[in-house]
Order: structure tokens, then sequence, then C-alpha cells
């Protein structure tokens, strides 16, 4: 299952959102060397507000070992402020029905068919998100491994708009990927997963009712 995190439901989860900066820092500072803001062992950046939602898989100890950001694009978002060069032509979206999708990662140190598992839950997950949240759009920074490859074996093919080489030599790109009831049940059938995935204090609360 993924956990829905806010900075307002972090309280029902533990140490959850702490954990989210520290796989952060793990995943992306230590194994991709980003050059990205971090303290005592935490990676954050100024998109972390009140307005952000982390999608987060944690193992038995309840370490994150997977999870992703989403951002309204109502709000400042990554996109638009550090990566203007990615923005599609039409300009830096902003609208409810867009969220930006990003901070995307699954421990390289899980066994692969837990990572394709994690892979897939986030996926899933992103989606039943933003049909719970009426939102019809993702706009994603990814490398383009993730929209060649990943995506597509699940089932999605994202509407690629810019790229941009980092100074490491990889390609990273902007996309689009639209979110629709018909779009998930694709998805779902395409990696065999037939229940929701996507877990929020509130639906706990009605379940325990």
């Amino acid at each position: 299952m993924i956990d829905l995190l806010t900075l307002e439901t972090s309280h029902h989860y533990g140490s959850a959102l702490a954990e989210q900066y520290r796989f952060r820092y793990r995943h992306f500072i230590l194994r991709e060397r980003w050059d990205v803001p971090n303290y005592n062992g935490m990676e954050y950046d100024q998109f972390d507000t009140p307005a952000a939602a982390y999608l987060v898989w944690r193992d038995t100890d309840g370490a994150v070992r997977g999870m992703v950001r989403l951002l309204p694009t109502t709000r400042p978002y990554m996109t638009e402020s550090l990566w203007p060069e990615l923005l599609p032509d039409a300009g830096a979206p902003r609208s409810p029905s867009i969220w930006e999708n990003t901070r995307f990662g699954v421990d390289r140190d899980l066994p692969p068919t837990v990572r394709q598992r994690v892979t897939a839950e986030l996926i899933l997950a992103s989606m039943e998100f933003a049909l719970n949240r009426g939102v019809q759009s993702f706009l994603l920074i990814s490398p383009r491994a993730i929209l060649a490859r990943t995506l597509p074996r699940a089932g999605l093919f994202p509407a690629v708009q810019k790229n941009t080489t980092l100074p490491s030599g990889h390609v990273v790109s902007s996309a689009y990927v639209h979110v629709t009831a018909e779009a998930l049940e694709a998805v779902r059938n395409k990696i065999g997963v037939s229940y929701a995935v996507l877990r929020h204090h509130e639906s706990e609360r009605l379940r325990a009712a």
C-alpha cells in the first residue's frame, strides 16, 4: 500500500514525513549525486510546503523505500521556477486540474521483483490521487528512461514536451501524463493489480467505522 502524506495529516503516520526526506537524501544526493539543499541527512527544497502531497511506500521497519512528490500548479512549482527551459510551448500550466509529479524514486537496494511492485504501486497511487482530486493531468520532469520504458511498461504513454541534458550527460524531459478512469483501469490490467493501492487517514477511519 501507498500512504498519502501532507503536512496536515502527517501526524497520523508517525515519522513517515521525516523518513521521506531521509529517503530523498539517500536516493537523490548520495546515490544520484544531485546538488540540492539538505540538512542532517534530509533532502528538501523550497517546494516542500503545506501544498505538497507525498505518496510513500514503507517497509516493515517504517523506512520509506519509494516515493513521489505532487504539487499543485496553482502554487509555485519546480518546473516553472527552476526548469523554465522544460516548460511546454503553451507555457507554464496554472490550473487545479494539472499537478506536477516529481521526486519519483524507488530504492535500488530492494530486490528486483519488489522494486517493480513498488514502482507499479506508485504509478497507480498517483492516478488514484488524481481521480480523487479532480486532477486531469500530471506534468513530469523525469529521466528519459522512465518516460520511454517504465511508464509504457505500465500502460502509460507520456506526451514528451521538452528535453535538456544535465552536466552529468543524462537527458531529462518534461512530459504530460493524462489521467482518466479508463487509463487507470488499463494500467491495473497491464500490471495485474485490481485493487486500490492508495491509503490515507480518512479512508482508514471510514474503514474502521
